[in-house]
C-alpha cells in the first residue's frame, strides 16, 4: 500500500512539473525575449592597430546653461535676458535620440594615421608631446576632414558634436558648475588645468595624456580642461531660444564653438557651462573629440 502511494506521489510531481515548465515557456521563447539592447561601447579602427573608443550617450533632457548666480558664470551661458523663463537664463533642452561621443579627445597616435593616409598637414605644437596626447594645432576645418575620412574607412556617420551634445555629455546628468560638484579643490581629479598642468622637466605647462584624470559619470575623461574642443556650432553670444529639441546652433557666423577649457585655463573656464568661439585656425590650445550619430537607436 505504502508503495502504491509512493509511486502516485512521484506521478503527481511529474505531471506538475510538467505543468509548471508549460506556463513559464512563454516568457522564455524567441518571440517574446527583449530585443538585444545597443552597444554600451563602439570602437573604430583606424589602421595600424590604432583604434579609437566611443561610449553611447542616452537621450534625454538637460538644462543647458548656467544659472545667475553661478560663480565665474558669463553672459554668454545662456538666453538673452529678454527671452529668459521666469527669471532663469537656462533652457531645457532635449536630445532625442542617443549618439556615441569620443571616450577621450583625439590624441597624437589617431591623428597620425589620418595625416598618413591623406597627407594633410599638421605642425607640431611648441611643446614636446607624445602618441598618448590630445592631438593640438589642429583647425575646425582639419577635424571636419579628419572626420571625413573616418566615415569613409569605418561606414559610420563620424562628425564633431554639437554644443548641446557636448554640454549634455559632459554634464552626465548634473546641474553643478563641474561634472562632480562646484568645487574649485576638487578640478585637479578631473582636469588638467592652468594650475597643475606645468611640466617641471620642461618648464612650462602643456597637454598631458588623455585617461589620466577621473571620468564623468558617463565615463568620457578629459571633459574639463587639457585642450578646447572643437564643437560643429557656428558661435552666438547666447542660445538660440526657439530651437529647444537638439539644436544645431546659428546657421552662419565669424567663429566655431569652442568647449571645455584647457591645460592653460583657470577653474573658471574649466565649468561644464563655459563657451566661447574661436576663428578657424591652428592654435595649441584646441583639439576636438567624435562623435557617432547614425544607426544608433
Amino acid at each position: 500500500m505504502m508503495k502504491l502511494l509512493g509511486l502516485a506521489m512521484v506521478a503527481l510531481g511529474i505531471t506538475c512539473a510538467g505543468l509548471l515548465a508549460g506556463v513559464e515557456s512563454p516568457s522564455t521563447s524567441p518571440a517574446t525575449q527583449p530585443s538585444t539592447p545597443p552597444a554600451k561601447e563602439l570602437t573604430l579602427d583606424l589602421g595600424n592597430k590604432v583604434t579609437l573608443k566611443l561610449v553611447r550617450i542616452p537621450a534625454g533632457k538637460f538644462l543647458m546653461g548656467s544659472p545667475k548666480d553661478e560663480k565665474d558664470r558669463k553672459d554668454n551661458e545662456g538666453l538673452p535676458p529678454d527671452q529668459g523663463v521666469n527669471g532663469s537664463p537656462q533652457i531645457e533642452v532635449t536630445i532625442s535620440h542617443p549618439f556615441y561621443l569620443g571616450v577621450y579627445v583625439v590624441t597624437v597616435d589617431q591623428y597620425a594615421q589620418f595625416v598618413k593616409d591623406t597627407g594633410q598637414k599638421h605642425d607640431e605644437p611648441s611643446f614636446k608631446q607624445t602618441g598618448d596626447h590630445p592631438v593640438v594645432n589642429v583647425s575646425w576645418d582639419d577635424a571636419q576632414a579628419f572626420c571625413q575620412w573616418l566615415s569613409k574607412k569605418t561606414g559610420k556617420t563620424v562628425g564633431l558634436p554639437t554644443e548641446t551634445q557636448w554640454e549634455y555629455a559632459c554634464r552626465a546628468g548634473t546641474k553643478t558648475r563641474f561634472s562632480f560638484g562646484d568645487k574649485d579643490t576638487d578640478l585637479g581629479d578631473y582636469a588638467w588645468y592652468s594650475a597643475n598642468s606645468l611640466d617641471k622637466e620642461k618648464g612650462a605647462r602643456m597637454t598631458h595624456s588623455v585617461g589620466q584624470k577621473k571620468p564623468n559619470a558617463w565615463g568620457l575623461y578629459d571633459m574639463h580642461g587639457n585642450v578646447w574642443e572643437w564643437c560643429s556650432d557656428w558661435y552666438a553670444e547666447s542660445y538660440a531660444a526657439a530651437d529647444k529639441t537638439d539644436p544645431t546652433g546659428p546657421k552662419k557666423g565669424m567663429e566655431r564653438v569652442v568647449r571645455g577649457g584647457s591645460w592653460d585655463g583657470d577653474p573658471g573656464r574649466c565649468r561644464s557651462a563655459t563657451r566661447t568661439g574661436f576663428p578657424d585656425g591652428r592654435y595649441n590650445l584646441n583639439g576636438f573629440r567624435v562623435v557617432v550619430t547614425a544607426g544608433v537607436d
